[in-house]
């Protein structure tokens, strides 16, 4: 039930928000499709460590990318999953009117199965930021299902 409220107050949150965007006037010089984002995970849900890469592959609408990724997790004497799936992220930038281009902010959500060890439904939500160091090289992090840090690169 917890879960179920955590994502009910996320959609609203974002209907809420993507309506605003629409009539926002501000930044957004996101560097979403053609990114590689590649980091070390954490799962708050079952203490896991991980590797996670994603590659954002197109941009839906103004503000939102879809990309695809895998992951690895494991936890001592327990085992290990790889996962798969679509990763969403929806950009504030223009919402938060940050107009400085090297930095994108962001709500990130996945969805995906898990194999191996759990065989389950994989999926996160979260927030995150990427500052760019060069344009085709920068850092990134997420937290909240989870937690993730790492680089991201342009290709």
């Amino acid at each position: 039930m917890k879960k179920f409220i955590y994502l009910f107050i996320t959609l609203v949150t974002f209907s809420f928000a993507s309506t605003y965007a629409q009539n926002a006037k501000g930044g957004a010089d996101i560097k979403g499709p053609g990114t590689l984002n590649i980091g070390l995970t954490s799962s708050f849900s079952n203490n896991t460590l991980g590797l996670m890469a994603d590659y954002e592959i197109a941009q839906l609408g103004r503000d939102f990318t879809v990309g695809a990724f895998v992951d690895y997790q494991s936890w001592s004497g327990n085992g290990s999953t790889f996962g798969a799936g679509a990763r969403f992220r929806w950009y504030a930038d223009r919402v938060l009117n940050i107009q400085n281009p090297k930095w994108d902010v962001y709500a990130v959500g996945d969805v995906g199965f898990d194999f191996g060890h759990m065989n389950q439904l994989h999926w996160g939500i979260g927030v995150g930021a990427k500052f760019h160091i060069t344009d085709n090289f920068g850092i990134q992090g997420n937290i909240g299902s989870g937690a993730q840090i790492g680089i991201c690169v342009g290709l």
